[in-house]
C-alpha cells in the first residue's frame, strides 16, 4: 500500500510507503504533511552545530562558550545544572485549553534554563566544540564520538590526532579525510578506507605509500595509478613538494581531475543489507538515510548509531522507537517530537530533557516523570 500526497511547505509529490503506515500506527502519531526532504530541514534548524557564543553561567557566573544566543535562553555551567542550586519547576504552568500548544510551549522554551552545550560522559579541554561524547582535546569540531586531540572535525568518531575530516571514524593522523575509516597518516582521502602514509586518494582500500591514485585495492607504491618502485614513488611524492602552499594547491587541482575521471560507487554501504542512502555500514532495512552505523529499521535519517526503529531523526547515539527528533541519544525510547532529550523515555514534543519519562511539553527537566509543561502531576492525573 502507498499513499501519494502533496507537501504543504513546498508544494511538492511524496510517497508515504507500505512499510512506514505500520510504524506511524505504532507510534500513535497522524501521517506527515511535509515531504522527507522539508522535514529533513526542519530538524536542522534545532541543532546548532558550528556557532558558539561567549555566555556565563545564570548561577555561579562561571564564563562559558555556549551554543546558545545571550538573547536566546538562561544557560547554567554543567555542575550548576546537574546541582541542586535551581528549580526546574519554576516556570511550571497549568495547560490553557483555549490557547495553542506550540505557543505555550514557546513561553517556556525561552524561560527554562538550559545547559550551555550538548555533552554526553566525560568531556575533557573541549570548550569550543559541541555534540561531544567521551571525548578530549577537542577543538572547533563538532558530533565527535570517543575521540581525542581533533581540530576542525565534525561527525568523526573514534579517531586521534586528526585534523579537518568529516564524516570518519577510526582515524589516525589523518587530515582531509572525507567518508573514510581506519586510515593512518593518510591525507586528502575521499571514500577511502584501511590505507596507511598515502596522499590524495579516492575510493581506495588496503594501500600504503600511494599517491594521486583512485579504485586502489591493496596497493603499494602507486601513483597516479601506475605501479612504481619504492624509490621511484619517493621521488615522484618529493616533486610535489607537497610541504609548500602552492605544491599542496597544484597537487589538489590534479587530484580532482583524476577523482572527476575514476569509477564512483553508487554509495558508501557496507555490510548491509536492504539499504539506501550513503555511509551506511553494518545496518539493515534502512531507507533515505545518511551516516547511519549498526543500526536497523531506519528511515529518512541521519547520523545514526546503535538504534533501532527511528524515522525522521537526526544525530542518534542508541535509542529505540523514536519518531520526528533530534539527538535522542542515551538509550532513549518513545519518543516523538523531541529535541535534545538523554536517556528519556515516553516523551512527547519536549526539549532537554534528561533521565526523564512520561512527559509531554516539557523544557530542561532532569530525573522527572509525569510532567506537562513542567508542572508535576500523579501517574493517575497525567
Amino acid at each position: 500500500m502507498t499513499e501519494t500526497r502533496n507537501c504543504q511547505n513546498c508544494k511538492k509529490e511524496f510517497v508515504i510507503e507500505g512499510r512506514h503506515f505500520d510504524f506511524y500506527e505504532k507510534m500513535d502519531v497522524p501521517l506527515p504533511t511535509w515531504c522527507p526532504e522539508c522535514r529533513f530541514i526542519r530538524r536542522f534548524i534545532w541543532r546548532n552545530l558550528r556557532s558558539l557564543f561567549k555566555r556565563e553561567c545564570m548561577l555561579c557566573k562561571k564564563s562559558l562558550i555556549s551554543m546558545y544566543r545571550e538573547d536566546e535562553t538562561p544557560v547554567m555551567c554543567t555542575e550548576c545544572f546537574n546541582g541542586d542550586g535551581w528549580d526546574m519547576y519554576a516556570h511550571a504552568h497549568d495547560i490553557d485549553w483555549n490557547k495553542s500548544f506550540l505557543l505555550q510551549l514557546r513561553e517556556l522554551l525561552v524561560k527554562q534554563p538550559r545547559i550551555y552545550q550538548y555533552r554526553i560522559g566525560t568531556v575533557v579541554n573541549s570548550d569550543y566544540g559541541n555534540s561531544i561524547v567521551n571525548s578530549k582535546d577537542i577543538y572547533l569540531s563538532y558530533s565527535v564520538i570517543e575521540s581525542e586531540n581533533l581540530t576542525y572535525c565534525e561527525n568523526t568518531d573514534k579517531s586521534k590526532d586528526c585534523l579537518d575530516c568529516f564524516s570518519a571514524l577510526e582515524l589516525q593522523q589523518c587530515s582531509w579525510n572525507v567518508l573514510s575509516d581506519k586510515n593512518y597518516n593518510c591525507h586528502f582521502a575521499i571514500g577511502s578506507k584501511n590505507n596507511i602514509d598515502s596522499y590524495f586518494l579516492f575510493d581506495c582500500t588496503n594501500c600504503q605509500n600511494s599517491c594521486l591514485s583512485a579504485n586502489l585495492r591493496n596497493k603499494s607504491f602507486v601513483f597516479e595509478n601506475q605501479q612504481l618502485s619504492k624509490e621511484e614513488y619517493l621521488k615522484k611524492v618529493a616533486e610535489l613538494k607537497l610541504h609548500t602552499l602552492s605544491g599542496f594547491r597544484n597537487a589538489r587541482e590534479r587530484f580532482l581531475s583524476i577523482m572527476s575521471s575514476a569509477v564512483h560507487r553508487y554509495a558508501q554501504i557496507y555490510n548491509s543489507s536492504n539499504a539506501t542512502g550513503d555511509f551506511v555500514k553494518n545496518s539493515k532495512n534502512v531507507s533515505y538515510s545518511f551516516d547511519v552505523q549498526g543500526s536497523e529499521n531506519i528511515d529518512f535519517c541521519s547520523r545514526i548509531i546503535s538504534a533501532r526503529d527511528l524515522m525522521d531523526c537526526f544525530a542518534c547515539l542508541t535509542g529505540e522507537m523514536v519518531y520526528e527528533s533530534v539527538s535522542p541519544s542515551g538509550n532513549s525510547f518513545q519518543q516523538v517530537g523531541c529535541v535534545l532529550c538523554l536517556g528519556c523515555g515516553d516523551m512527547r514534543y519536549s526539549l532537554f530533557c534528561t533521565n526523564s519519562f512520561h512527559c509531554f511539553g516539557c523544557v530542561g527537566l532532569k530525573n522527572a516523570q509525569y510532567c506537562i509543561f513542567n508542572k508535576q502531576y500523579t501517574k493517575e492525573e497525567y
